[in-house]
Parts: structure tokens; sequence; C-alpha cells
């Protein structure tokens, strides 16, 4: 995981970091709250959002900055999300979650694997992993090697030991959009992994 990477994406430019999450829409409606882990939480959007709807939440990152950040929200909305300044390719939970979420977080290649097995290590029996990364293809849209990307194909087979539900690609328009000037944005079409697994 390139910490300095993230730690100065959070310091110069934040808001252009944090991707609006629409992925999880939906996903969560059909889960009864308890325990939730968020795995590269950044500034703890999806953390809090977890938190206010009732789950006790921990999220880790590896940028200082962004757990500041989320830090600072919680309090602002008095809610209890406790946050970890870890990198979170090497870090071993020390207890079991209901849920485990990563969206947009995962390293490449090898490493990004030993993240989502770690994920599944970390659920309790019948909990859920909901995984959200760019799709391949959109190396060819930003010009990135592909294998800072991921599949579908890929995040199945990292969890043998998980019963895979949901693993699809989803095509998402507008995604970029930015909310506060729509019409001066140019929103446009993200291909998005997506992973829903349980622990039997």
């Amino acid at each position: 995981m390139d910490a300095a990477f993230w730690e100065d994406a959070w310091r110069s430019d934040a808001d252009s970091v944090m991707v609006t999450e629409r992925v999880l829409q939906g996903e969560l409606e059909s889960l009864r709250p308890g325990s939730a882990l968020d795995l590269g939480c950044g500034n703890g959007a999806n953390t809090l959002m977890l938190d206010g709807a009732g789950w006790r939440v921990t999220g880790v990152d590896c940028s200082a900055r962004a757990i500041a950040l989320a830090r600072q929200a919680a309090q602002a909305r008095g809610l209890d999300a406790r946050f970890i300044c870890n990198d979170f390719s090497q870090w071993q939970a020390d207890t079991r979650f209901d849920l485990v979420i990563s969206t947009y977080a995962l390293p490449g290649g090898a490493a990004g694997q030993r993240v989502l097995r770690m994920a599944a290590q970390a659920l309790a029996a019948g909990g859920t992993l909901l995984v959200a990364e760019w799709d391949r293809s959109m190396s060819e849209v930003w010009g990135v090697a592909a294998v800072e990307f991921t599949t579908v194909t890929a995040l199945a087979t990292a969890v043998p030991d998980l019963v895979v539900e949901k693993a699809e690609l989803r095509s998402i328009p507008d995604m970029f959009v930015d909310p506060a000037h729509p019409r001066d944005s140019h929103g446009s079409l993200a291909r998005v992994a997506f992973l829903r697994a349980r622990k039997p």
C-alpha cells in the first residue's frame, strides 16, 4: 500500500480523492445492523453512513490525513465510529465482523488478493463481504496500468471460502458529476467490479 501517495492526495486535493458511493446502495437493506469494518475508509463517508444506520463500525486507512478528516466528521455528527490509521494491506483484525466493506481502495495485483483474503478471515460466521473496485477496463479510460485495477473474476476467486452471492460488472453513468455544479460537470461512465459474498 502506497501510504505516501494517499497521504499526499488527501492533503493536496481531498475532494478529488473521495468517490460518491453508489454501488452499495440497495445492498445493505437486507442486512441487520451489527459490527462492520470499512477497509480503506478514506475520510469515513461510508463508515459514518453505516454508523448512522445503526452499525458499530471500525474504519481503517493508511492516510493519517484521511483518518483525521474522518474523526472530525464523526465528532461533528455525534457518531461513535472507531478509526484506525494503519496499512490495511498488512493489518490484521483482532475481532470478527458481521460486515466488511471495501470500496475503491484495494492495492493492485497480488497485494489486493491478500487484502481480500484477510477481509474474508475478518468475517464472523454468516457475515457479508461487499467490495466495489474499478474494473480493469477503466485503465483504457484513464491511461493507467491495467495491473492497478481488477476484474470480477479476480474478486470472486480471491475468497474461495466464501459463498459468492453476486459477482458482476456494473456500469454507472455520470459517476463523477459534481453534485454542487451538475450542469458544469461532464460525468463519465464508470465500470465497477462488484462482489457480494457470505461466510458460511
